[in-house]
């Protein structure tokens, strides 16, 4: 049986176009190691939500920037989509299953064998966790990360990772922690597009999330956002030299700042 000469897929027999983009399979017939390319049904909706690139994240918590080529008929996945093929060992037949998380932007991307098992990294320990830190921004000049907070930071960046693709890893200043004045990177609140000077929800994790703290922000000339988190400071006993894991937000509307202690 041929496939669609639009998208491939020897099951697309000109369906109706979808309003949104929830779930949907990149069939073994539409995808290879440097390209994918997306299903008629869902061309113009997928089109309308995503830009020129986007970030998956797969159920092991591995990150992959996927960059956007749109033509007139067709959408083609290109970018990190050969290292997501490499790192999984996709063969002929495997399908991908992509479900799209509205308030981060992104997809979870679950690659599957012919038989419906869901194919796992291929890649080893060491391998493993340095693409789990593929994409994590660390404060510049910052002291060195000892071997017991970096087990901890691991386990940390990966469960943040089901919430955004940009955690930001810092160490705790004086300014941070004494003089409650946190300044958050501008790469980190870009994607929540924050009004020059109002309140963002603070929620902090350690096992169960807080009730949140409405910080008061203002953005400063370098994009970045100064915060006067001084309930969050003592509520939670954040100090001096306190690594900790931040990750900016959607979260019904509101943009939110979820933070853990490492």
């Amino acid at each position: 049986m041929a496939g669609c000469n639009i998208c491939l897929d020897k099951s697309c027999d000109g369906e109706q176009q979808l309003p949104e983009v929830e779930r949907f399979v990149i069939s073994a017939d539409s995808w290879n190691r440097d390209r994918a390319i997306v299903p008629c049904k869902l061309w113009f909706a997928f089109n309308n939500v995503v830009g020129d690139s986007f970030e998956m994240c797969t159920v092991q918590c591995l990150r992959y920037n996927v960059s956007v080529l749109k033509r007139s008929s067709k959408t083609f996945l290109k970018g990190d989509w050969s290292l997501f093929v490499d790192h999984h060992d996709l063969k002929s037949g495997d399908n991908v299953l992509m479900s799209y998380k509205p308030h981060v932007g992104s997809f979870n991307c679950v690659p599957m064998a012919p038989d419906g098992d869901v194919r796992i990294s291929a890649l080893n320990e060491a391998e493993y966790n340095n693409q789990i830190f593929s994409g994590t921004s660390f404060t510049l000049r910052m002291s060195e990360i000892t071997d017991d907070e970096m087990k901890r930071l691991l386990s940390i960046v990966k469960w943040s990772k089901r919430w955004t693709m940009t955690p930001l890893v810092h160490r705790l200043t004086t300014t941070d922690a004494e003089r409650f004045a946190l300044k958050l990177k501008k790469s980190l609140i870009d994607k929540l597009n924050l009004e020059p000077a109002v309140t963002i929800q603070f929620k902090v994790y350690g096992g169960e999330p807080c009730d949140g703290h409405d910080v008061r922000y203002k953005i400063m000339t370098d994009g970045r956002a100064l915060c006067q988190w001084k309930e969050v400071v003592e509520d939670h006993g954040f100090a001096v030299g306190q690594l900790m894991v931040c990750a900016a937000v959607m979260y019904e509307d509101d943009p939110v700042v979820i933070v853990w202690k490492v």
